[in-house]
């Protein structure tokens, strides 16, 4: 791990979960077949920011809701809360960053398992 790049993305994340995130998936990193490159350490980074990014938005929609009744004169509408939106498109950007750096289920190539059975060996 470059530890000039973890000190770098530390100064803006600073939420503990989202650190401790970034060292799990540094782990990982490191653990598969060629380590971890500092492409993929930037990768990491952008993946515990959004952690932080999405814990600040599930705390606003707790505490704002999903959305409001609104009203516009006489006219009454709903409102959703827009940070709705924006968490989704957060978890979908991490999911795409895991699947870059093959630590999605998807995204690692599992080896063919063959399982001897005795299958063949059963009369007809």
């Amino acid at each position: 791990m470059n530890e000039a790049l973890r000190d770098e993305h530390f100064q803006r994340i600073t939420d503990e979960k989202a650190r401790h995130m970034y060292d799990y998936l540094c782990d990982a990193c490191e653990k598969r077949p060629g380590g971890m490159t500092d492409p993929d350490q930037m990768l990491v980074g952008d993946v515990a920011f959004a952690e932080q990014v999405k814990g600040k938005l599930m705390d606003d929609i707790g505490e704002r809701g999903i959305g409001k009744v609104a009203y516009n004169g006489r006219q009454q509408y709903w409102q959703d809360n827009k940070s709705l939106a924006h968490f989704r498109a957060y978890c979908d950007q991490q999911r795409k960053h895991l699947a870059e750096l093959r630590l999605t289920p998807n995204g690692r190539k599992a080896a063919n398992v063959n399982i001897d059975d005795d299958f063949d060996s059963f009369p007809d």
